[in-house]
């Protein structure tokens, strides 16, 4: 049994084929996100996102307060994607393979052979294994804004989103994705604060939402029969939110655990493959809650790493970037913080 209908859910299903998936909502819903996904990550798994592309984005714009550097390559890096019409598609595929949707279920501790926990960030499955998670809270807006369309802005700044970031995503150059990451307080607040000390003008909202997203700690993703995935497993890079990707690929090892018969291997396996990438986001998401963003991006162009964090750069494995940046001895300092 699946617990849950979202993208990940529903993508494990399709791919093991004859498996019930409870879903809680009584129809497919949008679910908010910024919808970046990495070309290189996409093109290793078997979603079908190509109907669901609204955009190409070749690099990103990096903000602090009085800082800004850009790096960007001649191929597409990302693609925008509408999160909405993936997930149709990954349901479409699931029930094309055998799996039977069950709409309006809730769980609430029926057991089976095994209890897949892809149910998000406030995971039923999780909670009954114990687990307690800590959570970003997004919030983001779709509107009317002229912007370079083959760049991701990403604003630093301990001023309007601590712990966090800003961004803007563009969809086409006159419409964006315009959303804000915090720990607490009011989060549409925080977002239109920000709008205005950056003097970002927007003309027509289109679309307002909100999320969580899970912080990354290595705990535990299974106990006897019950396993998590997703958000719900916190498979999720703490540099930027994003989770699908590695959550798509943890399918693949959960399949061969469920064949196996073995779900230990799953946790094992996973852990071997990704492990160290997710905790290498999550050490430079420490690093950076704790720089001045303004010294960092100082720094950083003056030893011109956006040039080497372009020919390195990967958004879901940063590792072989990490390497590259520290082999530069003006920047040993920051070993302290990343290590």
């Amino acid at each position: 049994m699946i617990v849950g209908a979202g993208i990940v859910g529903t993508y494990l299903g399709a791919i093991t084929g004859d498996m019930k998936i409870w879903e809680s909502k009584r129809k497919l819903e949008e679910k908010a996100c910024s919808g970046l996904l990495s070309v290189t990550g996409l093109k290793q798994l078997k979603l079908p996102y190509k109907e669901a592309i609204v955009n190409e984005v070749k690099g990103a714009e990096i903000y602090s307060e009085n800082y800004s550097f850009t790096v960007k390559k001649r191929s597409t890096q990302a693609f925008v994607l509408d999160r909405y019409i993936l997930q149709k598609q990954t349901l479409q595929m699931a029930e094309d393979n055998g799996c039977r949707i069950l709409w309006n279920k809730k769980w609430d501790g029926e057991d089976d052979t095994y209890i897949i926990g892809a149910d998000g960030a406030l995971s039923k499955v999780a909670e009954s294994m114990g687990i307690k998670r800590r959570y970003i809270f997004a919030y983001q807006i779709k509107a009317e804004y002229k912007t370079d369309s083959e760049l991701v802005k990403i604003f630093l700044s301990k001023r309007y989103a601590p712990g966090f970031f800003a961004w803007i995503i563009p969809e086409d150059e006159k419409t964006s994705r315009i959303g804000i990451g915090v720990k607490e307080g009011n989060l549409r607040n925080a977002l239109f604060e920000f709008l205005s000390y950056k003097g970002i003008k927007i003309k027509h909202i289109k679309k307002e939402e909100a999320g969580l997203i899970p912080i990354y700690e290595d705990k535990k993703m299974v106990n006897d029969n019950k396993a998590l995935i997703g958000d719900a497993a916190v498979q999720v890079k703490a540099t930027t939110g994003g989770g699908i990707i590695f959550a798509c690929k943890a399918a693949h090892i959960l399949k061969d655990a469920i064949n196996r018969n073995d779900l230990k291997y799953y946790e094992t396996e996973f852990k071997s493959k990704y492990g160290r990438d997710l905790e290498m986001h999550l050490k430079i998401r420490k690093m950076l809650n704790r720089v001045d963003y303004d010294a960092l991006l100082k720094k950083l162009i003056k030893n011109n790493v956006p040039e080497i964090i372009e020919k390195y750069g990967d958004m879901d494995h940063p590792r072989k970037l990490v390497k590259q940046i520290l082999m530069k001895p003006a920047l040993w300092p920051l070993i302290r913080y990343v290590i």
